[in-house]
């Protein structure tokens, strides 16, 4: 290897193996932080001029990126590597044109406004006007919107460029507007957006080119942002009501995904009056992929409607909530439940609970979580006394042979009991639920109730822990065969040690774990030594910290390494 770092490169540069090229690109930047500035002007940038009329794409790709960290580098002096990225904003291969545009944008943060008005802007407008390669005006698009800003005197040359490139018949560069239409109008003055640029996106609105119409739904939100109630019923609505009427169903696609964001643009009065119907349209559309996504929308979508309105929902969530196809079904599911907690509670009770505890016995197992899921938001809207109704279902959940399902549930009752704070509730309708996680065949479903557990006891206090719970992990402990639900029990008892008092610990806590370390199973007995150290934590009475002591230290010759590993360790510390 020679003293020079730019010969080395230019050694690893020769070799055959595109992949080795392209490491040895990506240590340009160490190389050219030990070259300086001259001899990047001088010797780097020429020689990237030979590599640009050989190389792969790969290398060039990796070359386009090197620029801007070079850029980083020397900074106010980035102007220098301006020549070279505009050739590559003019190469076929879009990852190297997109990698060059994003290392211009990088050097231009370097620059002063006049540099980018005298230097950078002749460059995107000499890329606009090459009539010979449509790939340097998708990039002259591309770097308009973040230079415009900056590009002071020259704003109108720029502007009226943008302009032409809107009518160009090569549909890559029409399609490089319709995205960036909506992204320039921030920075317009309005007149003008109104005037001339509103006239262009209607154009590409009715563009043949299917990509076309669908990248401009982003710009029709865009633009809609920066005008008023009535601009937006003028310009913007007819807009949205052809493209939701398109030939094309990703252009309907399109437009659901951003209907929410669409309807905050235009404004609560505006998707009162005319959004909510021509989204209802899209939720009933032929094709499935626009119905899921539309009613994905639909859980945002809510929030900028008045609840009067709403009721032009209903109807079409209880189809939705029988489609055929199963991601529609999940989406329906948990709106069912937001829905729930906006709408008068007799609306949601008589018109959608059914449909809710329907989805909770669906085949799928997807909408059945969801629809689990969604049972938490809309009991907690209906309050404590509709409770009762949801709990058999929710018992059956418990039982689902999926245990992503049974997590859900578990998460809901957990939630639902944190949320209404009424002991007789819980203890007589969602305790008999949330104590079925002690004997779950599924470790996560134990995991979450063991987790929020604590949570229950500040909640329902300790009297509840120490009381009927704690019967629970007696009845798990004593009658139950599986060593795995009897650990379980054991942590649960652990849990109730960490917010009881020394007393209850020694009265009613330890002699179980006490029992529990002369168990026959290894596994319960050393789980049992973790759960005695931890009490002892809590206990100030001597003689019972030396019981745990002594009980602890029989166990250190036991047969099984594991249970004398930890007797051990417990001894230690």
């Amino acid at each position: 290897m020679g003293d020079n770092p730019m010969d080395v490169f230019k050694e690893e540069m020769e070799n055959e193996e595109v992949y080795l090229k392209v490491n040895a690109m990506h240590r340009i930047r160490v190389i050219a932080t030990l070259l300086g500035i001259d001899k990047i002007k001088s010797v780097l940038l020429p020689y990237f001029e030979t590599l640009m009329k050989k190389e792969d794409d790969e290398v060039l790709f990796a070359m386009a990126e090197e620029l801007g960290y070079i850029a980083q580098i020397i900074q106010q002096q980035s102007i220098c590597l301006l020549p070279i990225l505009e050739q590559l904003a003019g190469f076929d291969e879009t990852v190297v044109r997109d990698q060059a545009v994003k290392s211009i944008i990088i050097v231009c943060g370097y620059l002063g406004d006049n540099e980018i008005s005298n230097n950078v802007v002749p460059m995107i407008l000499k890329l606009a006007s090459n009539e010979a390669n449509f790939t340097c005006r998708v990039s002259a698009v591309n770097l308009m919107c973040p230079m415009y800003a900056r590009s002071g005197n020259q704003k109108e040359k720029l502007r009226q460029k943008f302009n032409e490139l809107c009518s160009e018949e090569t549909p890559m560069v029409r399609r490089a507007v319709a995205s960036k239409i909506g992204e320039i109008a921030q920075f317009m003055d309005k007149n003008h957006v109104i005037e001339v640029l509103i006239a262009v996106l209607k154009q590409l609105c009715q563009d043949e080119q299917d990509q076309v119409r669908l990248l401009c739904m982003e710009s029709i939100m865009n633009i809609a942002k920066i005008l008023n109630i009535n601009e937006n019923k003028t310009n913007i609505l007819p807009l949205i009501i052809s493209s939701a009427e398109d030939k094309s169903w990703r252009v309907r696609l399109a437009l659901s995904k951003i209907f929410a964001e669409l309807a905050e643009a235009v404004g609560k009065e505006i998707a009162d009056s005319s959004l909510i119907q021509i989204f209802s349209n899209l939720l009933k559309d032929p094709e499935s992929d626009v119905r899921v996504i539309a009613v994905k929308s639909l859980a945002k979508f809510i929030k900028y409607v008045s609840p009067e309105k709403l009721t032009l929902i209903i109807p079409l969530l209880q189809l939705l909530a029988k489609d055929a196809f199963a991601q529609v079904k999940q989406n329906a599911c948990l709106v069912i439940g937001q829905i729930a907690t906006i709408l008068p509670r007799d609306n949601s009770q008589s018109k959608l609970q059914s449909y809710l505890i329907e989805l909770m016995g669906d085949d799928n197992q997807d909408v059945r979580k969801n629809a689990a899921q969604s049972v938490g938001v809309f009991a907690a809207a209906l309050g404590p006394d509709a409770i009762g109704q949801f709990i058999p279902h929710l018992k059956k959940s418990m039982e689902d042979p999926k245990w992503r399902v049974r997590k859900e549930t578990m998460q809901t009752v957990i939630q639902l009991a944190l949320t209404i704070k009424n002991i007789d509730v819980f203890l007589k309708q969602l305790e008999p639920v949330y104590v079925l996680f002690l004997k779950d065949r599924a470790a996560e479903v134990r995991t979450i109730g063991l987790c929020r557990l604590n949570d229950l006891i500040q909640t329902y206090k300790i009297d509840w822990a120490l009381g009927s719970f704690f019967s629970k992990c007696l009845e798990v402990l004593n009658k139950d065969t599986g060593f795995l639900y009897r650990i379980n029990a054991l942590y649960a008892i652990q849990h109730i040690g960490q917010v009881a008092d020394g007393p209850m610990i020694q009265d009613k806590l330890w002699p179980i774990v006490h029992k529990c370390l002369k168990d026959n199973v290894p596994n319960i007995k050393f789980v049992s030594i973790r759960v005695a150290k931890s009490l002892s934590k809590r206990i100030d009475h001597q003689g019972t910290l030396n019981q745990i002591k002594q009980a602890i230290n029989e166990l250190i010759d036991d047969n099984d390494r594991d249970v004398k590993f930890y007797a051990q360790e417990a001894l230690q510390y």
